[in-house]
């Protein structure tokens, strides 16, 4: 099997993804957390993070990381199509958390940030997940958001919705197929075991 080191900030972010991958897959890795980073930053292929060391070749960008290792793990769906849809519906979620980015993140202003929040919460978010509900009723069964089971799109739903819901817990409530999703990542053993022990971080 092949060592991995990935590298990123102390947080969830764009390197969260990845880490649930590992987790659902069993895999053992190297969760190296930067601290120091304005002294490693020449150390990153592409100076930033997250990277992945694979056997000593450093791969960048969350996504391509995040890719082939569902790819490795037989969570990227069972044929190119599914493999397709899972990818649309990765790029749905990425669509809503640049939106959160972009609206919400970068307004500095603490008052203006408040007022952006309850925006977004009201607006975006609830249009940005409905997209992603009905993409999963199309692609997915109960449960799944790609074919009959777990792929790394039911892990970014999760990760996207767990990020979402710690500003408004009640944000699901009219999303039964998400909370179904969510349900059945949680009922999986390694996810679970992983989720009760992750370090506790704002983002």
């Amino acid at each position: 099997m092949p060592a991995y080191k990935l590298y990123y900030f102390n947080g969830r972010g764009r390197a969260e993804i990845s880490r649930l991958i590992l987790a659902a897959a069993g895999v053992k890795y190297e969760d190296v957390r930067i601290n120091d980073w304005p002294r490693t930053k020449s150390d990153a292929p592409i100076g930033q993070l997250p990277y992945i060391e694979i056997d000593g070749q450093k791969l960048p960008q969350s996504l391509s990381i995040a890719r082939f290792l569902a790819r490795e793990y037989n969570l990227a769906g069972k044929n190119n199509l599914e493999a397709a849809k899972a990818d649309a519906i990765v790029d749905t979620c990425i669509d809503l958390m640049t939106g959160f980015y972009q609206k919400v993140f970068l307004v500095t202003d603490l008052g203006a940030k408040e007022v952006a929040l309850k925006k977004f919460l009201a607006d975006d978010a609830v249009k940005g997940l409905e997209n992603v509900e009905n993409l999963a009723k199309q692609f997915g069964t109960k449960g799944f958001s790609v074919g009959k089971c777990l792929t790394w799109a039911d892990l970014f739903i999760h990760e996207i919705t767990f990020s979402l819901m710690n500003y408004q817990g009640d944000l699901l409530d009219n999303f039964q197929v998400l909370r179904q999703i969510r349900d059945a990542v949680e009922s999986n053993e390694n996810i679970a075991e992983y989720l009760k022990n992750r370090p506790v971080t704002p983002f």
